[in-house]
């Protein structure tokens, strides 16, 4: 309802259309019936969908002047899968708890669509045919508005984007394809068409007859077992049975690679621990790389695939024994089941953490820095927690480490900025820098090995290509030929995932970062070229 009356008015509008996921208020009784922050900012989806629908079915036309939401375009959007919505007023007993979940999901948006629309408006008006059907029959015009939200519930992409083909390609924990959002910008699109483009490109080799998946996952497609779960069930509404998410069986021989291997931990017989924390020796392995024989060296044990700290026993291929979470017997056995419940609680508190980050904060710049030292301090004390629970190999500590690499990355074109304004105080503050880019980059390093053991189809950039890019960036803005090179060392790790996966925008971004390296060496070859052993040259 609101009109621009001016260019400022103008600007307000479209910043309030770019921040309605997160600025839409949802009534306090609505929340109150969701368990997880995902799930209020997934009904922030769906009610911006319903929207966007509405909007649009009132006869809207694109520049051609063609109807945009045709009769052809809903049938093949509610060609999608969705629940049957004959089944949300009646007897849903066959249905499994994830369709109920879906589909209870989606009337608290058609309720909450009613409670927040104007009674006038197009959006009543599918409300209200939504609310005035027949519930036993599913394909009524009148479910048109309940279809959508399921619809858009189980086959929407971040941002909510719906594709008829590509919408329709599934999940799995270690997929074999990506889809790129935005296009390649090849096409000659401009970039505000393209960015309604995702291409689906295969990561890896797929033979004939190979089914084409994708991750639902986002980052947490690094994340162990439960939390993979836990996401696509809330999300997605299903569990996921992908051979990553299948335990093995006593009998195969490669039961020390199954698994959840984003979960090992120090093997509790192997290294015992004295109370609930392991030792620091253990808890930082800090000679895992090494190649010395006499290096101390941690043996990890891997939890099978399960939602309960009771289903996740572990296994070591070092000592080949195995921890139960519950254990008859000896007390010593009983201590080292505890570091079964201790790795669980450790991964349920850090994902409530991950999960309910950014939810909130003042629009007040001064507050907004004191929230981030604050935000920080927390990550801090979550890491020290983690570690020392579960070990330097664990997907918590890799997470934490992330989260804090990321104001890390933040912060340091801040401070780079600031040098040259007072020599003495640049001295310190420089050598505080290089401390801390050095810790980026041993974490990003730990980041890349801990990806790789995961045997995943996808490459280590996929996750780690935004903070590779930060990195580089960093050490090219030192200006100095050691970073430049050794910025241009991390760029060449995601130069080919770049050109396979990312937009044209950041693929010039990659090679920009690597000229200036280029750049500085010629630079640096030319000085040398002026030097006695030219000009001796030149004599002769």
């Amino acid at each position: 309802k609101t009109k621009a009356t001016g260019k400022d008015d103008e600007e307000k509008v479209h910043s309030t259309q770019s921040s309605l996921l997160r600025d839409l208020i949802i009534p306090s009784a609505t929340k109150s019936q969701l368990a997880y922050e995902a799930q209020i900012h997934k009904l922030r989806g769906m009610l911006l969908a319903a929207a966007s629908y509405a909007v649009l079915d009132q006869n809207r036309k694109s520049e051609d002047g063609n109807a945009i939401l045709t009769t052809e375009t809903k049938q093949k959007i509610f060609e999608l899968y969705h629940p049957p919505v004959s089944n949300s007023g009646g007897d849903d007993g066959d249905l499994d708890d994830e369709t109920k979940n879906a589909i209870k999901l989606a009337q608290l948006a058609v309720q909450t669509c009613n409670e927040l629309s104007d009674p006038q408006s197009n959006l009543r008006a599918l409300v209200d045919r939504n609310n005035n059907a027949d519930a036993d029959d599913s394909n009524s015009i009148k479910h048109e508005l309940l279809r959508l939200l399921l619809v858009y519930s189980c086959n929407a992409f971040e941002g909510g984007r719906i594709y008829h083909k590509l919408s329709r390609v599934n999940h799995s924990c270690n997929p074999n394809s990506v889809v790129s959002a935005g296009g390649d910008g090849s096409s000659g699109n401009d970039s505000s068409k393209s960015q309604d483009i995702s291409v689906l490109r295969a990561a890896c080799r797929i033979e004939v007859g190979e089914e084409i998946t994708i991750s639902y996952l986002g980052k947490y497609l690094y994340a162990g077992f439960p939390i993979r779960q836990k996401n696509l069930t809330v999300n997605k509404h299903f569990n996921c049975q992908c051979d990553r998410c299948i335990n093995a069986t006593e009998a195969e021989d490669d039961k020390k690679t199954r698994g959840d291997l984003a979960s090992r931990i120090p093997c509790p017989i192997c290294h015992p621990r004295t109370g609930r924390f392991l030792d620091e020796d253990v808890m930082f392995d800090d000679d895992a790389d090494s190649d010395d024989p006499h290096a101390f060296k941690v043996c990890y044990a891997v939890p099978q695939n399960g939602m309960t700290a009771e289903e996740r026993n572990l296994y070591c291929p070092s000592c080949k024994g195995t921890t139960f979470a519950n254990p008859d017997g000896s007390i010593r056995k009983k201590k080292e089941g505890m570091s079964i419940k201790y790795m669980h609680v450790a991964e349920e508190k850090v994902y409530e953490r991950l999960a309910g980050n950014g939810t909130g904060g003042s629009d007040d710049k001064a507050s907004q820095d004191e929230d981030l030292h604050t935000e920080r301090d927390i990550d801090q004390q979550f890491l020290q927690m983690a570690t020392s629970t579960c070990g330097s190999q664990h997907w918590t500590v890799h997470f934490l480490n992330l989260s804090l690499m990321e104001e890390s990355l933040a912060s340091f074109h801040s401070t780079l900025m600031t040098i040259g304004e007072n020599l003495e105080e640049d001295a310190e503050t420089m050598e505080d820098l290089f401390t801390d880019i050095a810790e980026v980059a041993d974490g990003l390093q730990r980041a890349y090995t801990f990806a790789s053991s995961l045997q995943l189809k996808l490459d280590p950039a996929h996750w780690l290509f935004d903070y590779t890019v930060g990195l580089a960036r960093t050490l090219v803005g030192l200006g100095d030929e050691k970073s430049q090179k050794y910025g241009a060392d991390w760029i060449t790790r995601v130069e080919n995932y770049a050109q396979k996966f990312e937009a044209q925008d950041m693929q010039k971004v990659v090679k920009a970062i690597k000229d200036a390296w280029n750049r500085g060496q010629k630079h640096s070859d030319e000085k040398e070229g002026d030097g006695p052993d030219r000009k001796r040259r030149k004599n002769h």
